[in-house]
């Protein structure tokens, strides 16, 4: 008598298998996702004023590029940031350095033309909304907070900025 032969699964098997819960976990996910990027889609973003402070850029740049209405770009993923309020205010860079003796001296600044920084303290109107921890979100999903350093642009202008302060627009 003839044995029936036993069923194995070989290699190609097990590829296909593979192959086949690789895709429905893939679109699983791309419906998943779809779906939350939807609901953010539906978020009430409110006005909010994001203070901040700009230590060393040049006095030229900060004349001519931090001007009423320029748009600024967040620089790690080229999303909209907000748009300059009135009011920037610029003053001396102040730069302090510790001496062999362990005293800290106030250095000024007194270079001329480019060489010339000063430091500006500006805000930004944007649009977020604050999360159930009270953290603000700006645009609904990029946390920022007082004390964070972000890097923004605008189309002359790439800048570190230390944020400041938050307030919601009444």
């Amino acid at each position: 008598m003839n044995q029936p032969k036993k069923m194995r699964l070989g290699a190609l098997d097990v590829f296909i298998i593979a192959a086949i819960l690789v895709c429905a976990v893939s679109v699983g996910l791309r419906i998943f996702m779809t779906r939350s990027s939807d609901l953010d889609k539906n978020v009430q973003l409110d006005n909010y004023i994001v203070s901040f402070t700009v230590a060393g850029i040049r006095d030229s740049s900060a004349k001519n590029y931090l001007k009423t209405g320029t748009n600024f770009y967040l620089d790690e993923n080229d999303a909209f940031f907000g748009t300059l309020r009135e009011g920037v205010t610029v003053g001396d860079a102040e730069k302090y350095y510790e001496m062999p003796d362990g005293s800290i001296v106030l250095a000024s600044n007194n270079a001329s033309g480019d060489l010339y920084r000063v430091d500006a303290e500006c805000s930004l109107d944007v649009t977020g909304k604050t999360d159930a921890d009270g953290r603000f979100l700006l645009g609904g999903n990029k946390y920022i907070g007082p004390g964070k350093e972000l890097m923004i642009y605008s189309k002359y202008l790439s800048i570190t900025v230390l944020v400041t302060d938050i307030t919601k627009v009444q």
